[in-house]
């Protein structure tokens, strides 16, 4: 199992990237952007610093990262740190909504992680505990989807429930607005990349809320397909409602 170290490298980790891409940004600025966007070169170097990091503290884990070579070993490896560089990359340097993710992976449950979300300069991790910010004040359920999945996945969860729907871009960004008491549900119907789900989800079970595939059963990570069937992300008792309301026909 993870140790508190485990948690304590998964959040530094996480901040420093997030710090790392911010003076990327600043650095560039003023400057011409460079060619094939921004975002290109911010994954590349938030990759690199990474594999870096775990390298030199955990140079016998295996890795899984977005940006990286997938090497077949970490299937058969005891311990994998599954890592997004930059979960929401569109939205790098024109919005807020976009974070780093790092988690620690173990007989395929995460055990330790952090999202770092530095346009809200803050980092959530699995231990200490996270604790919301916010409280959410109104008449409906609010749930959040993806903005390439609005039309369907919001569609479906609003003929079922009395709920509202509101669209972002990042995965992190989504699950830590769950986290942080801004919104109630985060919801996707689509596959989802483990790098995009599985350090969100480790924060988010760390906070108390539910997290599971969009039929209601355990996520396991670290498959040799490494993506998640669906991904629910909510106050624990909304998770039946949505699970039922995903089921729906269309």
């Amino acid at each position: 199992m993870a140790n508190a170290n485990d948690h304590v490298l998964a959040a530094r980790i996480a901040s420093e990237t997030g710090d790392l891409l911010v003076r990327l940004l600043d650095e560039h600025a003023t400057s011409e952007r460079p060619r094939g966007g921004i975002e290109y070169l911010g994954d590349r170097a938030a990759h690199e610093f990474i594999v870096a990091q775990l390298a030199r503290h955990r140079p016998d884990d295996a890795v899984l990262s977005e940006e990286g070579y997938d090497d077949p070993a970490r299937l058969d490896a005891s311990r994998v740190w599954i890592v997004d560089p930059l979960d929401g990359s569109s939205d790098y340097g024109w919005s807020a909504t976009w974070s780093v993710h790092v988690a620690l992976v173990e007989d395929g449950r995460p055990t330790a992680g952090a999202v770092a979300v530095p346009g809200w300069e803050t980092t959530w991790a699995t231990d200490p505990q996270p604790r919301s910010i916010m409280s959410r004040v109104g008449p409906k359920p609010l749930v959040l989807v993806s903005r390439s999945r609005r039309n369907v996945d919001g569609r479906r969860l609003h003929r079922a429930m009395d709920v509202e729907i509101a669209a972002l871009g990042s995965a992190g960004v989504k699950a830590m607005a769950v986290v942080r008491g801004e919104a109630d549900a985060y919801v996707h119907g689509g596959y989802l990349y483990e790098w995009d789900s599985c350090a969100p989800v480790a924060v988010a079970q760390a906070a108390g809320l539910s997290a599971c595939r969009i039929d209601g059963t355990e996520l396991e990570f670290n498959k040799a397909r490494p993506a998640t069937s669906g991904l629910i992300i909510c106050r624990p008792e909304l998770r039946d409602g949505i699970v039922d309301a995903m089921a729906s026909p269309d």
